[in-house]
């Protein structure tokens, strides 16, 4: 299936301390999420129209070690499913030493001014 690695780099502003999800100056999982989430939406995006996007759907995630500011996170996204509009993914995160996390993600291909409407 298709494969994406993209490289990120931990800045100040990602850390559980910053983003209110914890205490400690070390990379937040929200923040890994995101990452998570970008390698997969990019991962996909060549084959969508411009009048599509895709959006989160699911994200079932273990973060399994502390990353330090400063240091590269390399985030590699497969697809493991198509079924309609409905995408699976599996996604590793990865520091210089370890796996630091790993995901499952499904995001939905919607159309973008329908899916805007939505809005209230």
């Amino acid at each position: 299936m298709k494969r994406l690695t993209k490289l990120y780099r931990v800045t100040e502003n990602q850390t559980a301390l910053q983003m209110g999800s914890g205490d400690l100056e070390v990379l937040a999982t929200p923040a890994l999420v995101a990452m998570m989430e970008n390698c997969a939406k990019l991962l996909i995006a060549p084959e969508l129209s411009a009048e599509h996007t895709s959006v989160g759907f699911k994200m079932e995630l273990k973060h399994l070690a502390p990353t330090a500011v400063g240091s590269e996170v390399k985030i590699e996204a497969q697809i493991e499913e198509v079924v309609k509009n409905k995408i699976s993914f599996s996604i590793k995160a990865f520091d210089k030493e370890q796996l630091i996390g790993e995901a499952f993600h499904q995001r939905v291909i919607v159309e973008t001014a329908a899916f805007l409407k939505k809005l209230k």
